[in-house]
């Protein structure tokens, strides 16, 4: 019920269900030393401002230039020479726009330092987006397998949302949010639904109906 009130309060504020699981998430994260945040023009815009105070060692990336001396310009569709190391890279709501997903996982895995984490996190139930195309959704079993191509070490791995339920409001968000009477109950329902459903389900209804999900891998040494 707790985090129903705080999904409610996020809904209130206009974030789709993709952004409040992943932020909730986020929050959850120990993040120390030199973090670099992928797919973000605008610190406020971020996730890192969820951590600012445990680390002041904050940079971001995009394929746009940014004269401020902690914007680095990195395309993951191509190969970047950056001197830079970090121990932490994170990488929210961005592969799916990036058509070639082997080459981005090189590109963040040399910039990575020994021991490095990468976190991801992609949509899977959410409509169709451009930022700058939109053109994959992924699975978990799809990163177990192309991080393990890469060298990662898969070191925790998340189905976010609840059921069919609240999966088919994230569809209908765009269109609710105008009108939150009417968002607030159908919110509401569809949670304690969702709950509900579960009691009666052999397995995880999370794994079917993910709205997004989480993945959390570390760089191998050799």
């Amino acid at each position: 019920m707790k985090f129903l009130l705080k999904f409610l309060n996020y809904v209130s504020k206009g974030y789709s269900p993709c952004k409040i699981y992943q932020i909730e998430e986020f929050k959850k994260l120990k993040l120390k030393k030199k973090i670099i945040e992928f797919g973000t023009n605008y610190y406020e815009e971020s996730f890192t401002k969820l951590i600012r105070n445990r680390s002041k060692q904050i940079f971001f990336s995009n394929i746009k230039k940014n004269n401020n001396k902690n914007y680095i310009q990195i395309n993951l569709e191509k190969k970047n020479k950056i001197n830079k190391k970090f121990e932490n890279a994170i990488v929210f709501n961005v592969l799916e726009h990036v058509y070639d997903n082997g080459n981005a996982l090189d590109q963040i895995k040399k910039i990575l330092k020994k021991d490095g984490i990468i976190y991801i996190s992609t949509p899977f139930i959410y409509r169709y987006h451009k930022a700058t195309e939109d053109y994959n959704r992924y699975t978990i079993p799809y990163f177990e397998k192309i991080l393990k191509e890469k060298n990662f070490k898969i070191i925790e791995k998340k189905n976010l949302g609840e059921g069919p339920f609240m999966a088919s409001y994230s569809l209908l968000h765009d269109y609710l949010k105008r009108i939150p009477l009417i968002s607030y109950p159908i919110v509401i329902i569809c949670y304690l639904f969702d709950k509900i459903l579960s009691l009666f389900h052999k397995k995880n209804i999370k794994k079917f109906y993910p709205i997004c999900i989480l993945i959390i891998a570390k760089k191998r040494t050799n």
